[in-house]
């Protein structure tokens, strides 16, 4: 089987809602449920097989709605309650994965390029992970709205992370940098998407004002997420960030009705993240675990310690609630989509310098996907006992 038609699409659903079910009552998140699916459905039995275009729309849909759905919680209240705190635990725990994996890879590695390429892919999170991990244990208060406001912005930093350290490795190999590489992708990047987002959004806030009837502007919500999704990606842009700032936009300037939609998007989540989670348990390799080596649990171990020491020391300095110091670290573990698309750019662009850029890039992929299986799993894991510790778990 190739395409998501109905037949595909209901047993990709039911399989992931009953092994998610099983898993939640076994104490684990759901969503390790809809992985487990995913990978028994594909890599185990080989029952369902779905095209990389397929895989490619289910994952954007759902990065787009989840986008939405975190600029829904940036209000202009909740901007200036949380201030430069944010921004500073933003810093803290980008940084804090960047220079951790450099530093632990380099020490294994000896070898500043494979240090920097792996550095450079640390900070990347998954909202989507993060988001439907808070959704699974009814999570609410000040650590669950400051883990949604983290892994939805962290992804600008991530991006400007990256994109200098590519252009230093080009360098280290040879290559030619520039400041279009260095200053102006990145700015194009991610001022593209929020000059995208906020015309959109400031679109729908306009309908909305105009129009009474609640199916019409639900219709109209989804219409916008998906055109801004599409031009996004159509034009270089960051697709989370550009559905960030459609919601965040939309919420702001139509204050009253805005609430009431994304509301309704958020109920009409659950079956997508069950599609989106169990798709990519299809995608896993679970051989890949073996073949990661040591310098995949060095990986694994320094981004991991580095999320959550610089998350703490960003949350000590940005003067943050003490709850939110102690466990906001293990909300932001996930990792997914985003790194695997930025291992596959790493790999496309070295595969120019011959037989060592092909060698590199082969790496970054295989240890990125491979430690995706690990961060699918302990993410979700990670929320569930931050939540939990911090008392906001069964609070939705």
């Amino acid at each position: 089987m190739t395409e998501p038609g109905s037949m595909i699409v209901g047993i990709i659903i039911v399989t992931g809602f009953f092994i998610g079910t099983l898993t939640h009552h076994l104490r684990l998140t759901s969503i390790v449920g809809y992985i487990a699916a995913g990978i028994l459905l594909g890599p185990v039995f080989h029952i369902v097989e779905l095209s990389p275009y397929a895989t490619r729309e289910i994952t954007s849909f759902t990065l787009a709605l989840v986008a939405f759905i975190i600029g829904g919680t940036f209000t202009l209240d909740f901007l200036k309650e949380a201030g430069k705190t944010v921004w500073i635990i933003i810093l803290g725990e980008s940084f804090g994965a960047f220079f951790l994996v450099l530093l632990g890879a380099y020490i294994l590695k000896h070898d500043l390029i494979i240090a920097l390429i792996f550095a450079s892919l640390a900070p990347a999170s998954a909202p989507a992970g993060t988001i439907a991990a808070l959704h699974d244990a009814k999570a609410k208060g000040p650590l669950s709205k400051m883990a949604t406001a983290v892994v939805g912005l962290d992804d600008a930093s991530s991006i400007i992370l990256f994109v200098i350290s590519f252009a230093v490795i080009k360098a280290l190999l040879g290559g030619t940098t520039s400041v279009s590489s260095v200053i102006l992708k990145p700015l194009t990047e991610i001022g593209g998407a929020a000059v995208l987002g906020v015309v959109i959004g400031t679109g729908l806030a306009f309908f909305t004002k105009r129009k009474r009837g609640r199916e019409d502007v639900f219709m109209m919500s989804l219409v916008s997420i998906l055109i801004c999704a599409t031009l996004a990606q159509t034009f270089g842009f960051s697709l989370i960030l550009a559905c960030m700032f459609l919601g965040a936009s939309f919420v702001n300037q139509a204050p009253q009705g805005g609430s009431l939609y994304f509301e309704r998007i958020e109920n009409f989540l659950p079956p997508i993240y069950i599609l989106f989670f169990t798709t990519a348990g299809l995608e896993l390799k679970p051989h890949l675990l073996i073949t990661m080596g040591s310098l995949g649990i060095v990986y694994v171990i320094c981004r991991s310690f580095g999320l959550i020491g610089g998350a703490y020391a960003g949350s000590v300095i940005g003067k943050a609630d003490p709850i939110i110091q102690k466990y906001l670290g293990f909300t932001i573990l996930s990792q997914a989509g985003v790194a695997v698309g930025l291992a596959s750019f790493v790999a496309t662009r070295l595969s120019s310098y011959g037989s060592i850029g092909t060698e590199l890039g082969a790496m970054a992929i295989t240890i990125i996907t491979a430690t995706t299986v690990v961060f699918e799993i302990i993410g979700p894991l990670g929320v569930r006992y931050a939540v939990t510790r911090a008392g906001e778990a069964g609070k939705v």
